[in-house]
C-alpha cells in the first residue's frame, strides 16, 4: 500500500507542477479550436487524437471523438514508446475540459514530439458544439 501511495503522490506532484507550469507559460500555439480539429480531421491529413480521460469516460454515454485513441493521463508516460512513429506527426489531445490535456502537451512536447496541440474547451465544448461522437 505505501509504494502505491509514493507513487499516487510523485504522480500528483509532477502533474500539479506541470500544470503550474502550463498556466504561467502557456501559449497559443498550444491549442486548437473545436472548428479547427473537425476540419483538420476531414483533410488529407488528419491528426492523431489522444482522449487522456479514464476508459469509463471515453466509453461512456456521450462516447468520443471518432478515431480518437485512449490513452488516459496516468499512462501516457508509459505508452510513449508505443507513440514513437508518431513524433513528426500532428498530435491533439483531448480531456473533459481542456485543461489536463495541457499537462499532456507538456509531456508529450518533452518527450520530443513535435506538433502537440490541447483541444481548447475539450470534449464538453465538442460535444456542446453538436460535432460527431462515436461509441465503441
Amino acid at each position: 500500500m505505501n509504494y502505491y501511495l509514493r507513487n499516487m503522490l510523485k504522480y500528483w506532484r509532477y502533474t500539479v507542477r506541470m500544470f503550474v507550469k502550463l498556466l504561467l507559460h502557456r501559449s497559443e500555439s498550444s491549442e486548437i479550436s473545436v472548428d479547427h480539429l473537425l476540419e483538420r480531421m476531414n483533410s488529407n491529413l488528419p491528426p492523431l487524437i489522444i482522449d487522456i480521460r479514464s476508459a469509463p469516460e471515453f466509453n461512456g454515454a456521450e462516447g468520443h471523438i471518432p478515431n480518437a485513441k485512449s490513452i488516459p493521463i496516468g499512462e501516457l508516460t508509459s505508452n510513449l514508446e508505443n507513440l514513437h512513429s508518431s513524433k513528426e506527426k500532428e498530435i491533439v489531445t483531448i480531456c473533459p475540459g481542456g485543461g489536463m490535456s495541457l499537462v499532456a502537451v507538456d509531456l508529450l512536447t518533452e518527450a520530443g514530439f513535435k506538433d502537440v496541440k490541447s483541444l481548447t474547451g475539450g470534449f464538453d465544448l465538442w460535444v456542446k458544439s453538436g460535432y460527431p461522437t462515436t461509441k465503441s
